[in-house]
């Protein structure tokens, strides 16, 4: 008998079928790419995730009035290719701000306490995305499938620069999000606000 595992542990996703290109948006302001580089030249925020972002010190708002989202980077590897960091956040963040206005999100009143849903993925030399695994889910299954979703479309590199590889030759990234309820006109649909973080491994 196989045994089952437990429905919070660390799972790849093996689907990569729906693949598309999106589109990236406008990087870091130059006030904030100051801030990223200096980081880069600071150690490393090590391995505490969200509880370390604030040592980074940059947000960027991203989105709109409607779909406001806050992006942080993670790390120093990730402050260091700040304009690829930003482009693959606003790539996956393009694909989540869709999936959030149809009928499966739309409608969902997210509890307080949810959770950053934490997905690695790895890209290969050539930046095409090969491998999904779910570090953490939300307590929300819908919520953890529209995030898979979005790095699906969303996770890609065009022209990766080959001095971000990591040490198999592979592009390993870490994506974190989360959402809340932001606005409802009806009552019945919602608008989000969106958090995300990214490092690079």
């Amino acid at each position: 008998m196989v045994a089952t595992p437990a429905p919070d542990a660390p799972h790849p996703v093996t689907d990569l079928s729906q693949l598309a290109p999106g589109n990236a948006l406008d990087p870091f302001g130059k006030h904030e790419q100051i801030i990223a580089r200096r980081v880069a030249s600071e150690g490393d925020s090590g391995g505490g995730g969200v509880a370390n972002l604030d040592a980074l010190g940059s947000v960027r708002h991203a989105g709109d009035d409607r779909h406001p989202c806050e992006q942080r980077l993670l790390n120093k590897k990730a402050a260091q290719f700040d304009l690829l960091s930003v482009r693959l956040l606003d790539q996956v963040f393009v694909q989540i701000a869709d999936l959030q206005r149809g009928n499966e999100i739309s409608h969902l009143k997210v509890p307080t306490e949810l959770k950053w849903v934490i997905i690695t993925g790895t890209l290969n030399s050539q930046g095409v995305l090969k491998e999904l695994v779910i570090e953490q889910h939300s307590g929300t299954a819908a919520v953890d499938r529209m995030v898979v979703a979005a790095c699906k479309k969303g996770l890609y590199i065009h022209n990766p620069p080959a001095e971000a590889v990591d040490a198999s030759g592979n592009y390993k990234v870490r994506i974190e999000a989360r959402m809340e309820n932001f606005a409802s006109m009806d009552g019945e649909h919602w608008e989000f606000k969106t958090y995300m973080g990214l490092a690079i491994l």
